[in-house]
């Protein structure tokens, strides 16, 4: 627990160390992904729940043929999109930061053009790999189901399923933690595919605690948050149109700043990880761009 508070402790510093860098960076990556959320947990309502707030806020109608498909995909292509610029941006400024080195804004911006397609291409693999998973779970679910329901009469009820769905929930915690790092590798170690995947597994040997710890502190803290405005969206015809803008502002602004902690955070951790392992960083002359980052190999 005390190299969680020190990690959290060290993250606070960083972050108010350098205040205008990390404003510049949310402002630019972070903030659009929270206002795409804020946009499509509202558009996601019923249209009798929204139309109405939408003519009187915003002073427009909301067409029938607007596609709730079509509202999905620009939100999941806007998040990925953002996301893929401000995780190489931030780590890049906070790995920088953390050694006392120059933090300035044209290398950070630099780093999402050397890191932008690694990260993707280690993303699709992570997704491929958890969506094999969840597949080969549901697969093995209808096999036992068939086996012992259908040919050997076997009575199953709800609590089974719901065990294996803990089951299989534990298991993504589980490659959440091991693979909590692999974009800090991507970035720092110019790594990409499953090589992070292997080597973020190899760090977190000894800090597994600390690792799990972090993802629950940020999910269970973002899954109030997200919960909180839901239910302010569901419940919006009983509030005024001021107080609702308002509590769009907070829900907005919260998010920023949990998801720009947690990525600043995650690679603090990174570097914690590497000293706990005997590993040390070299920092190179900062004039050569985002390549002056180089960290010892394994």
């Amino acid at each position: 627990m005390s190299t969680l508070c020190q990690i959290l402790s060290k993250t606070w510093r960083i972050i108010t160390a350098h205040p205008r860098q990390y404003s510049t960076l949310s402002a630019l990556f972070l903030l659009p992904i929270s206002i795409s959320a804020m946009l499509y947990t509202f558009f996601s309502q019923p249209a009798s729940l929204h139309s109405h707030y939408l003519q009187s806020l915003f002073t427009i109608s909301t067409p029938a043929s607007n596609s709730q498909l079509l509202t999905t995909l620009i939100y999941f292509l806007s998040t990925l999109l953002f996301g893929l610029c401000a995780n190489p941006s931030i780590t890049y400024t906070t790995f920088a930061a953390f050694y006392n080195k120059p933090v300035e804004l044209i290398p950070s911006l630099n780093s999402i053009l050397i890191s932008f397609f690694p990260l993707l291409a280690t993303l699709f693999l992570t997704q491929i790999v958890v969506g094999l998973i969840i597949f080969g779970s549901g697969v093995l679910m209808l096999v036992a189901y068939y086996g012992l329901v259908i040919l050997l009469g076997f009575h199953i009820d709800g609590r089974c399923f719901f065990v294996i769905a803990v089951i299989i929930m534990m298991g993504l915690i589980y490659l959440q933690v091991e693979w909590c790092l692999s974009t800090a590798v991507v970035v720092l170690e110019s790594k990409w595919g499953f090589a992070p995947l292997k080597r973020s597994s190899y760090l977190v040997k000894g800090t597994r605690k600390v690792a799990l710890s972090m993802s629950l502190l940020s999910m269970t803290v973002g899954g109030l948050l997200s919960m909180w405005y839901l239910n302010v969206a569901a419940n919006r015809g009983g509030a005024s149109k001021g107080w609702f803008c308002v509590e769009m502002v907070v829900y907005v602004v919260l998010t920023t700043l949990l998801s720009l902690f947690a990525m600043v955070a995650n690679t603090v951790l990174f570097i914690y990880c590497k000293a706990s392992h005997g590993e040390t960083a070299v920092v190179i002359d900062e004039e050569t761009g985002v390549k002056y980052v180089a960290l010892a190999k394994v």
